[in-house]
């Protein structure tokens, strides 16, 4: 299977702001009583929070990073979305869909009250168009990797340019059976399939308003239709946007919210002045924050979430980083644990593994990680030193690309110290960059190690693991092992026989980790945040978009 990979990505700009936990704000009679509410709707629907970084794009098809997704999910709607628990739950489409016995084909209903913000239904060809459109060679997405990851119908071979229908779009495996039937087939069973259907990628389109803005399209708050639970009134680039209230919502019922301010402030420090301060509702907390919140039990939140970083090491721009002794010892000489505890201190744990614990089970119901809890590879200087001696390498300059936020720099510049501290002849130079320009050097490969790490794009540890294949857009770094990339192979042709998948993806991850070093894992993301004890119902998800407030709420206060 062909998968041209790239990532939602993660670098430690993400560290605070991005995907946290599916842990909402208490609705208990305490803390109304604590905050002063009576537990009714406050008159004034108002919610206002702050986020690190602008948005990118809100073109669906171009979308890579989670807070352009985050966006998309509040203002659009694809056939299923996520709940607070992480369950797949029908949105666009009516029902769960019907499947054929072979597993191979879904039939969805649209719901005859989805609607466009322009009055026009949403119907099954506006998803057949954004699908084709997502997999065509002129739009170039970088996410369109995921048709054939979930495996839909002649995805691989449309993106394949040596084969013979590549770029037949029509032959893509969905089909409008009438304006509101949708019917999906799959090259082979997907036990992941549905979940994936929550994401951007698969959003609708409306092909008559994307062709008229045309490069317009998505860069403006006027420019992109809207039928998810929100609008966007305004979007003041570098600034903030604002959203509204979307009447015409099919659960418009149960969005409160009338309006919610977002506010760019990419420092920690003046987001919680902001919090503090009664500007904002809620924020995020990074390390020297967090012990003075810990104690307000009605405004903090703490949980572990289903997304991992790593260290990558560019084999193309270093060849030093061909020897897997150099790998292993760079690897091995961060200390993760303290890095967590210390530099996060936000329920983050280090790892040693690329699958976060908590995250898949198998039929069985045993988290994925039972079978190599530990991880591969863990921190040992002394054998990182051993290792180094052996490569034979003498001197090493390097330089570490990073996004400019502040926390960010600190964890680089602290990886960056543990190795050169532990390894005589390495020195690494810090290249702080602003987010945009980071995902342009990230994408073209233009770096000599960088941070990343993954949010899931579905409910299964392939969203991981294909990643690191050979062909992976993800993976501009040079690795490649025959063994690795046949193991995924095999893992994608068993999604009927599921205890075989998980045993190939567990030793997939072996091959990766501790036998070829291919990246250095670092943490597992904690959250820390806190929202104001008034606010009821709003959730920052354990993977996927930044933060829901879909069905939150203000109380009298």
């Amino acid at each position: 299977m062909k998968k041209a990979k790239w990532s939602l990505v993660l670098s430690f700009v993400l560290a605070l702001s991005l995907v946290l936990s599916a842990c909402g704000s208490s609705s208990s009679s305490d803390s109304n009583k604590k905050s002063g509410g009576s537990g009714k709707l406050a008159s004034k629907q108002e919610f206002s929070y702050s986020e690190m970084s602008d948005i990118p794009s809100l073109n669906w098809s171009q979308v890579t990073d989670t807070t352009s997704s985050t966006v998309l999910g509040m203002v659009n709607a694809g056939l299923m979305r996520m709940d607070e628990k992480m369950v797949a739950q029908p949105d666009m489409a009516a029902e769960a869909p019907k499947i054929s016995a072979d597993k191979k084909t879904y039939t969805f209903k649209i719901r005859d009250d989805a609607k466009w913000s322009d009055g026009t239904p949403v119907t099954a060809d506006d998803f057949v168009y954004a699908w084709q459109t997502m997999v065509a060679s002129k739009t170039a997405s970088q996410y369109a990797f995921i048709f054939p990851a979930v495996n839909i119908k002649n995805a691989a071979q449309i993106e394949d340019k040596k084969n013979k229908l590549f770029d037949k779009v029509d032959q893509l495996g969905v089909k409008a059976l009438d304006d509101k039937t949708l019917e999906v087939k799959l090259d082979k069973p997907t036990p992941y399939f549905v979940s994936s259907l929550a994401n951007v990628a698969f959003f609708p389109a409306k092909k008559e308003f994307v062709e008229k803005q045309g490069k317009k399209y998505g860069q403006e708050a006027n420019t992109i239709l809207f039928n998810g639970p929100f609008k966007l009134s305004s979007w003041k680039h570098g600034e903030g946007w604002t959203y509204v209230k979307n009447k015409d919502y099919w659960d418009a019922k149960h969005t409160y919210l009338n309006k919610v301010n977002v506010k760019v402030v990419k420092d920690t420090a003046t987001q919680v002045s902001l919090y503090k301060t009664g500007k904002t509702d809620m924020t995020h907390l990074d390390a020297q924050f967090v012990d003075e919140f810990k104690s307000q039990k009605d405004q903090y939140h703490n949980a572990l979430l289903a997304v991992n970083f790593w260290v990558r090491f560019n084999q193309k721009t270093v060849p030093e980083f061909k020897d897997v002794n150099v790998r292993k010892a760079f690897s091995m000489s961060v200390d993760r644990d303290n890095l967590a505890k210390v530099l996060l201190n936000n329920g983050s744990i280090g790892v040693n593994y690329a699958i976060p614990k908590g995250f898949a089970k198998d039929q069985d119901g045993k988290d994925y990680r039972d079978k190599y809890p530990n991880g591969f590879n863990a921190t040992n200087k002394a054998e990182a030193k051993k290792l180094w001696k052996k490569s034979g390498v003498k001197k090493l300059n390097l330089e570490f690309l990073t996004s400019d936020v502040d926390t960010s720099v600190k964890m680089a510049e602290y990886i960056a110290n543990q190795i050169t501290s532990n390894l005589p002849g390495v020195k690494i130079t810090i290249n702080k960059q602003p987010w945009s320009q980071f995902l342009k050097l990230d994408t073209a490969g233009d770096y000599q190690m960088n941070t990343s790490g993954w949010s899931p794009d579905y409910l299964d540890p392939m969203t991981f693991l294909d990643l690191f294949t050979s062909d992976s857009v993800y993976n501009p770094f040079g690795y490649s092992d025959k063994e690795y990339d046949k193991l995924i192979e095999d893992a994608s042709n068993l999604g009927d026989k599921p205890a075989e998948r998980f045993a190939k993806l567990q030793e997939a991850e072996r091959v990766l980790i501790e036998k070829d070093q291919a990246v250095a894992p670092t943490y597992q993301k904690g959250a820390a945040y806190v929202t104001k004890p008034y606010v009821k119902g709003f959730f920052v998800p354990g993977s996927g978009f930044n933060d829901n407030f879909q069905h939150a709420k203000i109380l009298e206060h």
